[in-house]
């Protein structure tokens, strides 16, 4: 039987009843403004609350910024930071120079100039954790802007094959879907990876002015999956599900708003 993690999520428990499996590396991919990160730290806060360990790789935003999230969500992520259970390998600070300030739970800082010294760094805090580990990478986007796609590729199977099926850790990867080369390279990635979970704006209600989230479990090796568009929101609470009879009545005024503009507009 395969072990996996049961998020607690209820939009993500929809699309994937029995969870994440372990040994897997999974990309989460999506355009801007449909709470990626939110997802992401949903479910690294109901892991640690599992009780495992959670090693987020941050490309996208400083360390402050990443804590920050959760503590926005009142997740007292800073008791997992000082227990350790919650470690940054922090790849966007050097960027601040003298700027930059020491933050707590950062093990490792890192400019990134070649995939070698990232998949060193990630293994030796992954394999030094006594309990489950949760590996976050958030984005990769910016790789593309360094190396080649077969580098990045090569980068993202070595850290399946010894992070995931090796040290057995769920790994989740973010990617940013904002022009076709990033969209060519998350069709390359869905050979090489066990899950993929794609997030969007409903394309028909967004014509008509309504942001409506959604996920999709596209692909997920070894455990079952209900393949739909499922609608989701982040609330108070991080990502919840969509109340379909305020949705409802939302879209009919929408509709009843817009006819009555096209009436004035015709005269």
């Amino acid at each position: 039987m395969v072990k996996t993690f049961k998020l607690g999520i209820e939009p993500l428990d929809m699309a994937l009843p029995s969870g994440l499996p372990y040994s897997s590396l999974s990309v989460v991919a999506g355009p801007g403004g449909v709470g990626k990160s939110v997802m992401l730290a949903h479910i690294a806060w109901n892991f640690l609350k599992s009780g495992g360990s959670v090693v987020y790789v941050n490309f996208d935003d400083s360390s402050e910024a990443v804590l920050s999230l959760f503590r926005d969500f009142n997740w007292d992520i800073d008791g997992y930071v000082d227990k350790g259970a919650f470690q940054i390998i922090d790849c966007f600070s050097f960027r601040l120079g003298p700027f930059k300030k020491p933050v707590k739970g950062v093990v490792r800082d890192l400019e990134v100039r070649d995939l070698n010294s990232l998949m060193y760094a990630i293994n030796d805090v992954v394999s030094k954790s006594k309990t489950n580990t949760l590996v976050i990478l958030d984005s990769i986007n910016e790789f593309m802007f360094k190396f080649e796609v077969t580098q990045v590729l090569d980068f993202i199977k070595t850290l399946r094959a010894v992070v995931a099926k090796g040290l057995g850790a769920i790994v989740l990867v973010t990617v940013h879907v904002t022009t076709e080369d990033l969209q060519a390279l998350v069709q390359h990635l869905e050979y090489l990876v066990d899950g993929v979970i794609e997030l969007r704006l409903q394309p028909s209600l967004l014509e008509i002015g309504i942001p409506v989230k959604e996920l999709l479990v596209k692909k997920m090796r070894s455990v079952s999956t209900n393949p739909i568009w499922i609608p989701y929101v982040i609330s108070d609470s991080g990502i919840s599900s969509v109340d379909m009879e305020k949705l409802v009545k939302f879209i009919k005024a929408k509709v009843a708003e817009a006819e009555t503009l096209k009436k004035l507009i015709s005269g």
